[in-house]
């Protein structure tokens, strides 16, 4: 591998040119072996973060084929190939277990020997989170596929496989907060906050919602442990890892300075301790208790204003530097992810006032709001993380541009589609249901259950197509991470120096 270097304080800019067999005696095996390394990146915590970004792409990509399978089988349940509701979970358990999982966590390895100044603690457990919750996503997906899940919300995962899950979203807590232990840095850049949030709350959403498989629990715990992960992982982990995340990319692409500490902590503190309650509030009306209706109204506000300040201080911060994103894409991914999720959450806030619930409740509509929050926030928010992060691990920048551009075009107008066209359905659905209850025209239960949703066929019709705009963004998305790190052209290369690692023997010793 031929490469020149250049230090300039405490960081060498390798250039790594493609490995030459011919130059080299090596035996084959040890000569691939040290391809796929050169792939991945010169140290061995960028190899760690540039792993989990490839493998998080691949289940992008699968995550969009068993969306478009569940959207079509809305519309057309007798032409589907997989039922709605294993579609459904399927692409739940792929597209937050796979993907957003997956390239968070490599987000946060990323950062974190940058911002701390230390070595990544105990990067083979790093590694061993990556192979985990690949497996168990695989097996996840395997046990719904034949029918032997519980049929909960969003996975419908058999009580067996909580376990191990649980074990392995636990990997990143252990990892962040040693490294952080052993920080070189005094000064915390806000992006720690962040992340320290994220991965302590992880786990426990996790937790709480593998409690409802528990045989005590009853059928009205379970439906609310179910909703509080769902609305929990978007907030807690999607627009808090993600959010924090972008900030850096932000600071460190652009070399400008963030506008406001203040901000990014009533972002931090929104998100994190009250923006959660927006989940419950999709039971409104329904058999809990009466005063949860009114918290959650309350208490989901907190919502907006955490999405708000996030998408404030990323604004002020670009305040006379807009021009800088025309040859950014990945920034731009991240801004418009930002911007996206204050639509959703007002969105979602919106509908938690027991009024506007009484229409939209188990409705399309919040099938809507999870869906834009997921494939719209959540991949836009990881795609300003990983566009500009690859070319500094895997030392090559894509060949074009024009990839990542279509992927931001194609992302918006498709998840924008799908998410407009399913609210409307929600509406027409609720509001036919309400209509045909009060006008006494038919009872909105069995029977009338289906006359209120036919209403908004034509509607789910449209999300179809969206949809497959979207999973065009999808691919262009994967395409651009692969692409860059197989065929790239070779640019400087960020690699990080320490001093000695404590944890080192072989330093101990010299």
């Amino acid at each position: 591998m031929e490469r020149s270097v250049v230090a300039a304080e405490g960081i060498e800019e390798v250039v790594m040119l493609p490995p030459s067999r011919s130059a080299t005696r090596e035996p084959l095996a040890a000569t691939q072996t040290a391809d796929i390394r050169a792939l991945l990146g010169a140290g061995d915590e960028d190899r760690v973060a540039v792993a989990h970004f490839l493998v998080g792409a691949l289940f992008l990509v699968l995550a969009g084929v068993f969306q478009l399978i569940s959207l079509f089988s809305l519309r057309f349940a007798g032409l589907s190939p997989i039922s709605y509701g294993r579609a459904e979970s399927m692409a739940n358990i792929t597209i937050m277990l796979g993907f957003l999982v997956l390239t968070l966590a490599g987000g946060i390895y990323y950062v974190l020997p940058r911002l701390t100044g230390a070595r990544l603690w105990r990067k083979e457990l790093a590694y061993l989170g990556l192979l985990g919750v690949s497996g168990l996503v695989v097996l996840d997906l395997l046990a719904v596929a034949f029918g032997l899940g519980e049929g909960r919300q969003p996975f419908g995962l058999p009580w067996w496989l909580h376990l191990p899950m649980l074990a392995v979203l636990t990997i990143p807590f252990a990892v962040t907060m040693m490294t952080i232990r052993r920080r070189e840095e005094e000064r915390s850049f806000v992006t720690l906050w962040f992340v320290m949030g994220g991965v302590a709350w992880l786990p426990l959403l996790y937790f709480v919602y593998s409690a409802g498989s528990l045989p005590f629990v009853g059928s009205l715990g379970a439906a609310y442990s179910d909703l509080f992960f769902s609305a929990g992982f978007v907030t807690l982990w999607v627009f808090t890892v993600g959010s924090g995340l972008f900030y850096y990319t932000l600071v460190k692409e652009l070399d400008i300075p963030l506008a406001s500490r203040q901000l990014a902590s009533v972002g931090f503190w929104s998100l994190g301790f009250a923006a959660a309650w927006w989940g419950s509030a999709q039971l409104v009306f329904g058999p809990g208790p009466g005063w949860i209706d009114g918290v959650s109204a309350a208490l989901g506000l907190a919502f907006p204003i955490g999405a708000l300040a996030n998408a404030a201080n990323a604004s002020l911060t670009l305040q006379g530097h807009w021009e800088k994103l025309r040859d950014k894409p990945g920034v731009t991914s991240g801004v418009v992810g930002l911007y996206l999720g204050v639509a959703v959450a007002i969105l979602a806030s919106f509908a938690a006032f027991p009024s506007v619930g009484s229409v939209t409740a188990l409705t399309g509509y919040w099938e809507a709001i999870e869906y834009v929050a997921l494939y719209g926030v959540g991949v836009l928010l990881a795609a300003g993380v990983v566009f500009e992060a690859l070319p500094r691990l895997a030392g090559r920048e894509p060949a074009t541009l024009d990839r990542s551009r279509s992927f931001n075009r194609w992302t918006v107008v498709g998840v924008g589609g799908v998410g407009l066209s399913m609210i409307a359905a929600g509406l027409v659905s609720g509001y036919s249901w309400v209509a045909g209850s009060n006008s006494a025209a038919y009872v909105n239960a069995g029977e009338g259950w289906a006359a209120g949703a036919g209403a908004a066929e034509v509607l789910m019709l449209v999300a179809v197509g969206f949809g497959i705009v979207a999973f065009l963004g999808q691919l262009a998305y994967a395409a651009t991470v692969i692409g860059t790190v197989t065929s790239g052209r070779a640019v400087p290369q960020e690699v990080l120096v320490y001093g000695p690692d404590p944890d080192s023997d072989e330093d101990a010793d010299e």
